[in-house]
Formats: C-alpha cells, structure tokens, sequence
C-alpha cells in the first residue's frame, strides 16, 4: 500500500518553494515541531456533527469546553518524544491523555472495536520519513494510532494523519451506543500562541448488515499558551505522581511487546480500568516506602484481569506489500 497525501498537503508541496519542500524530509525541524506542543495553555475543546448519513438521524447538539491544561515532554530521544496532557479542573488535577511520537515505526496498534486493538506491521519503505502519533487513554491504555507527515513551510509547520479508527470519546460513551468506532483523520499544526488539534470523524455503526457511517463530526481543540503560574498547581502534583505513571507505562510496554492482540473488558467489580490504576497509583505514591517492584506487580494483575485471554494471543497481522 502506497503512502496517499491529501489534496490540501499536495497542493501546498506544489506551491511551496523548493527548500521548503526540503525541508519536509528534515527530521530535526519535525522534532522541534512537536516539542513546541509542550507548555501550558487553556484548551478549548470544540466538536460539532455537521451532516448526517442515516435516514432519520438528528444531528447533536455541539460540544463546547474549556479547560487548563499542562503538556510535559516526558520523554525525549532522537527518534521518539512522549508528551503527558495534565487536566487542571475545579475539581482536582486530572491525569489526562498522552501522545508518543515515533519516526518510522512500522508497528501500530489499530482499533478493531469491542475493546479490541491488533498490532499491525507495515513495510519500511511505507514509513519513511514519517512519525508515528500514538494516543493512550488516561490510564495509559491504547487508544488509537496514526501515520502521517510533517509539513514545514515559511509560516506554517503541519503533521496530518492517514485516517484511524478510535473507540468512541469519553463525551460519548457513556452516553451513546447508537455507533461503536470514530474513523479520524487527525490535524496538528502550530499557531503563533500555540498549537491547534483539527479532527475530520466519521461515527461507524457495525450491525449485521455491514458498516454505516451515521453522521461527520468536526472537531477543533486549541491550545493557547498561558502564564506558567497558572500551572503551579498541575506541576506540583505531577511532581508526586510522575514515579508511579513512568511504572505503569512500563508495565503496558510488556503487555504490548508480549501480545499481537489485545481485547480489554470494560470493567472490573464494576470500576473501569482507570479507576483501579487511579487508586492504586495514589496510594502507592503516598507511601513513604515505595517499592517499585511490587507495584508493578500490582499493576500487572489489574491489566491481566482486563485482558481477555481468548484474543490476546492471536498472530500479528502484516500489511502493505
């Protein structure tokens, strides 16, 4: 399968001067790219249906939010960068979602639905020159993942996705299940006082007779930078918890190196997967005496009672020619 640029990326290659065009294969200035999304901004987040599919359907109303939030390169090499999203709300901080960004990886998770992902292996030759965005839930699940290419003009640096199929957004699934995937296509670009996330979704609907897509969404999160101070508070707290989540990622990197499937189950004594590591992370990191080892134990056992075991042993799937 043969890497597709959208019309809008192929159109600004054909207009941008030729250094600009090289610079699309500089992957210093696409490091720097991301990066630049750490600081600390008020996030506005924005989601609208704007057409519908589905004989009968009545678009939702809009989604509108706001909200302070800290983005922290949490790590940071030549060929991956990890950015950790802290939520700062009225009712406390909140351990939000993370990106990992990897240049030319050839392994994704994708999202088949019913909590089940399938690692996937594409070719080099698919994956140069691009970066991996992968997105984890709050608790450090997967979420979904996406291949696409930095764009870098005089003004304008840009990364934007091959679609993916995502499990529905925590605005939606608790009160929906009228659909089962969002298919996205994912926009990042810098502004100049910040950043903004553009997402072009389809709600898929999986019956008997096939697949349906329902309704488009769009989506327009932005991300501008604020003081510092505002953040204190955020930062004081990820300074105490930090330990804890570094010990839990590890312990998922085992589960997916050690998996080619994985199906999570919803819940668990009736708590979903991240309030048991939630709980289990604050009491650990309250501990005067912590001990690593054991706590990864604990972590362990959680994540193996959520998998189901039926799956989480199938082959890897390869793609691409």
């Amino acid at each position: 399968m043969k890497m597709k640029y959208s019309f809008l990326l192929m159109l600004m290659l054909a207009l941008a001067p030729a250094g600009a065009q090289e610079a699309m294969s500089e992957k210093e200035k696409d490091r720097k790219a991301i990066l630049a999304m750490a600081g600390s901004y008020v996030v506005d987040f924005h989601f609208k249906e704007v057409a519908s599919f589905q004989k009968g359907y009545e678009l939702t109303p809009a989604y509108d939010s706001t909200a302070l939030e800290w983005v922290v390169a949490e790590e940071v090499s030549e060929n991956k960068i990890v950015l950790q999203h802290l939520l700062q709300t009225s009712r406390g901080i909140v351990k939000h979602w993370r990106q990992d960004w990897e240049y030319q990886n050839r392994i994704l998770w994708e999202f088949r639905g019913d909590g089940h992902w399938e690692k996937m292996v594409y070719p080099p030759e698919e994956v140069k020159g691009t970066w991996t965005q992968r997105v984890f839930q709050v608790d450090d699940s997967p979420r979904y993942e996406a291949i696409g290419h930095w764009l870098h003009l005089e003004n304008l640096s840009q990364w934007e996705s091959r679609p993916t199929n995502r499990p529905l957004p925590r605005r939606e699934y608790t009160k929906r299940s009228d659909y089962q995937i969002l298919v996205a296509k994912n926009r990042h670009a810098l502004t100049p006082t910040g950043w903004v996330h553009e997402q072009d979704n389809y709600k898929l609907a999986r019956r008997e007779d096939g697949d349906h897509v329902i309704a488009r969404e769009f989506g327009l999160n932005r991300y501008d930078l604020t003081r510092e101070d505002e953040l204190e508070e955020t930062r004081a707290w990820w300074a105490e918890n930090r330990q804890t989540w570094s010990h839990i990622r590890k312990v998922w990197a085992t589960v997916f190196a050690n998996n080619h499937a994985i199906r999570l189950r919803s819940k668990l004594d009736g708590k979903p997967l991240y309030k048991h590591l939630f709980q289990l992370s604050e009491e650990a990191s309250q501990k005067e005496n912590y001990d690593s080892e054991d706590f990864q134990r604990q972590v362990a056992g959680i994540i193996d009672q959520f998998m189901e075991p039926e799956i989480s042993s199938k082959p890897e799937t390869t793609t691409g020619h």
